[in-house]
């Protein structure tokens, strides 16, 4: 009997027992169902010195499990990905990949076997670095301290390079995080406003030739003071004019806000045609605003002459800061 165009083949237990039913895949031919086979897992190694020069010889080697066998390369580098020819794996699976790499910085290559019937498919990679050579970048600023909130003029400056000028500069203020300033080709010039120590960074990212490269300079900012005085009746060219029963109050902030700082205070008479000093006070400590002061006492008569004004050392955060002198003259 054909079995053409069965789905079943019975076997059947003698003795009237349970038939058992097999299933087989029906075939034009009345063949038997192929049966796949699933390929083996084999290794591909490759391996690469650490560095190479630009345009030097490279030679990596590896190694095929499955033996003889063709493999394509590519690398990879800062310019893109390519192609390179194909290599030959020996009987014992050995094979090198020969080159010249062009482009500075990471290259990575890949080797790639495409299998067969009895092993898979694989690929391994390996990185070299290719070097590149150093360029000069250079920064400067009109100034090297400025006033509360001045402007600082940045210059930067970039060396020779092969397919890349880009220039950035940032600045990193002192507590604070760094901000891109301006970015342009080959020189920069970016302006700033300073309110405490800030480094400038100018910072080139490299290309296929030159290496990364940046400079830094740092400035400084003054803190900013703010005098005044109260208890004045009127004004008289730079003179704050007070009655002889008023005690001139005097108050000083500074900023950026230094509460528990010190604030040097220096008060000078006008006597025997000069100004003299009659009191220094080197630290009232600054309150919560950031502010201090208080009252000139004393002997009070027409036409008596005082200056004051404060200061701030300076700290890490800022350079130090004088006010400029107040001027106070006693009238009736």
């Amino acid at each position: 009997m054909s079995n053409r165009g069965w789905a079943w083949v019975a076997a059947v237990v003698a003795g009237g027992a349970t038939a058992l039913a097999v299933p087989v895949a029906a075939l034009a031919d009345g063949g038997a169902a192929p049966v796949s086979a699933t390929a083996e897992p084999t290794t591909l190694t490759l391996a690469a010195p650490p560095t190479v020069a630009r345009l030097g010889s490279l030679t990596l080697s590896g190694s095929l499990g499955a033996g003889a066998g063709t493999l394509t390369v590519s690398r990879k580098d800062l310019s893109g990905t390519h192609a390179l020819p194909d290599v030959i794996a020996d009987a014992s699976g050995a094979f090198t990949v020969l080159d010249k790499p062009a482009v500075g910085g990471t290259n990575t290559y890949t080797v790639s076997w495409a299998g067969n019937d009895v092993a898979a498919a694989a690929s391994a990679q390996a990185s070299v670095t290719v070097s590149r050579r150093a360029t000069n970048v250079t920064i400067s600023t009109n100034a090297t301290t400025y006033g509360y909130n001045g402007v600082a003029t940045v210059t930067a400056k970039l060396g020779t390079t092969h397919d890349s000028r880009a220039l950035c500069v940032y600045a990193t203020p002192r507590g604070g995080t760094k901000t891109k300033v301006k970015c342009g080709t080959g020189t920069v010039t970016a302006t700033y406003r300073t309110t405490r120590r800030t480094t400038f960074s100018a910072v080139f990212t490299g290309d296929q030739w030159y290496l990364p490269a940046t400079a830094t300079k740092s400035v400084t900012a003054r803190a900013r003071m703010q005098q005044v005085l109260v208890g004045h009746h009127g004004t008289s060219g730079k003179y704050k004019l007070y009655r002889t029963s008023v005690n001139p109050g005097f108050a000083a902030r500074v900023t950026p806000a230094r509460p528990g700082g010190c604030l040097s205070i220096q008060l000078q008479v006008y006597a025997s045609g000069k100004w003299r000093a009659l009191q220094t006070v080197k630290c009232q400590t600054l309150n919560e605003d950031s502010a201090a002061g208080g009252y000139i006492g004393g002997p009070r008569r027409k036409g008596l002459m005082f200056r004051i004004r404060a200061g701030f050392a300076g700290d890490a955060m800022n350079a130090a800061a004088t006010g400029s002198w107040m001027y106070i003259k006693f009238t009736a």
